[in-house]
């Protein structure tokens, strides 16, 4: 929504400048914003498509994110220059309604002022207070990466699944018959309880095997 809420407040602000709301005006808010709208979008495109080059374990989880992602931010780009325009001018509010708007925004924003001038002032004229303020923000931001060196806050990039069960996928070549494919599996079964750490086995032939949060993204379910 980031794109159309741009043209649209750009659009409510050249009406409230102009006393008057026209088409010829509408289209030159849309072209004020149009570039750094457009570079915006790409921006955050570029951030998203490297998350599409993880591979491994993580590749499945990581690659809906960059893929749609990318996706939505153009179908955003395309329905802010497209339908946010005509449906602004079809929707319109009046110019008393679009007056009140500007006043109660020019409240809010005078409030953010005076909050924002009172912090900042002394942090901008003080020296000392301001080189003070400094390096708290440098000890606060060691203060948090601490927290994950003395493993008080734990990271990790997987769901946390960690369970004695595990599921192991035969590929055998497409085409095999169900009788040679469960007579296989019956075989590597009986290889599989001579590990130690066995206690007990569970194989499906011909149908899926019940799957955790990674068969869901691998699609196990399907095989």
């Amino acid at each position: 929504m980031d794109d159309a809420i741009v043209v649209v407040e750009n659009m409510y602000r050249r009406w409230a400048m102009d006393g008057e709301i026209s088409d010829s005006t509408s289209i030159d808010a849309v072209r004020e914003v149009g570039n750094p709208t457009i570079l915006a979008t790409f921006t955050v495109i570029a951030a998203l498509l490297p998350m599409g080059m993880v591979r491994g374990m993580m590749g499945p989880y990581m690659e809906p994110i960059p893929a749609l992602g990318s996706v939505a931010m153009m179908y955003s780009l395309f329905a802010a220059f497209s339908f946010t325009p005509y449906l602004a001018l079809r929707f319109k509010p009046t110019m008393d309604s679009l007056q009140k708007m500007e006043n109660a925004e020019h409240k809010t924003v005078k409030r953010l002022d005076g909050f924002y001038r009172r912090i900042l002032t002394p942090l901008i004229d003080n020296k000392v207070t301001g080189n003070i303020f400094l390096v708290s923000l440098f000890i606060v931001f060691f203060l948090c990466c601490s927290l994950f060196y003395f493993k008080v806050v734990k990271v990790k990039m997987m769901p946390l699944d960690n369970k004695t069960v595990f599921n192991v996928v035969i590929n055998f070549p497409e085409g095999t018959s169900l009788p040679i494919t469960a007579n296989l599996t019956r075989q590597f079964a009986e290889e599989v309880r001579k590990v130690p750490e066995v206690t007990a086995i569970q194989s499906y032939v011909g149908t899926a095997s019940p799957y955790d949060f990674n068969g869901l993204v691998r699609h196990y379910y399907l095989r």
